[in-house]
C-alpha cells in the first residue's frame, strides 16, 4: 500500500480543487467580506444547480489506527462544502482522468477547525480522518439527495487503498 502525506492546507496547494475559508478568524473574515465587523457575508459561494434545495449534513468521524483511503467520489455537476465543528481533520482530493476515478491523483491536506472548504464538481474526493482529537463532526453542504442523483463512486482495489500519514 502507497502512503501519501497530508500537507497544510495552503491558497497555492489547494486552489486546483477548490477554495477555502477560516470561519472563526475575524482578520481573515473582514479582508474576504463587504462587511468589515459583525456580519461577515458571502464568504464562499456554493453552485448547487438549479433544480434542488442546498442541504446541510453532518459527518461523524472518530479516530481510526490508520487513515486508509478505500472509497473515492465525486460529483458531476455540484460543489460540495465541508467546515469541520469541534476538530480538525484531514481531507483527501484530487482530479479525475478521462472521466475515471484514480487514486493516483489523490492528495491529503489537514484542514483546522472552523476552515470551511469548498470543493469544485468533479473533483475526487471521500470520507473524512480526525486529525486533532478522538472524533469531529463536520458539517457537509450538499443539494438535496446528491448522494442519489449526482454522486461517481468507487471502492477502490486492494492496490489502490493510500494510507494517509502526518509528520
Amino acid at each position: 500500500m502507497k502512503t501519501i502525506k497530508a500537507q497544510q492546507l495552503s491558497d497555492a496547494a489547494f486552489r486546483q480543487y477548490g477554495t477555502f475559508q477560516n470561519l472563526l478568524d475575524n482578520r481573515e473574515l473582514a479582508a474576504a467580506s463587504i462587511n468589515k465587523k459583525g456580519f461577515f457575508a458571502d464568504l464562499v459561494t456554493l453552485n448547487f444547480g438549479t433544480s434542488t434545495l442546498p442541504s446541510v449534513s453532518v459527518c461523524h468521524v472518530e479516530r481510526e489506527e490508520k487513515n486508509i483511503i478505500e472509497f473515492v467520489e465525486a460529483h458531476r455537476y455540484t460543489c460540495e462544502g465541508l467546515l469541520p465543528l469541534d476538530a480538525g481533520v484531514i481531507i483527501y482530493v484530487g482530479k479525475l482522468i478521462r472521466g475515471e476515478l484514480r487514486a493516483e491523483t489523490i492528495e491529503a491536506f489537514l484542514v483546522p477547525r472552523g476552515t470551511f472548504v469548498k470543493l469544485e464538481p468533479l473533483i475526487l474526493h471521500g470520507r473524512q480522518f480526525v486529525n486533532e482529537t478522538s472524533e469531529a463532526h463536520i458539517l457537509c453542504m450538499l443539494p438535496q439527495r446528491t448522494f442519489n442523483n449526482d454522486m461517481i463512486a468507487k471502492f477502490l482495489e486492494e492496490q489502490e487503498k493510500l494510507e494517509i500519514i502526518q509528520e
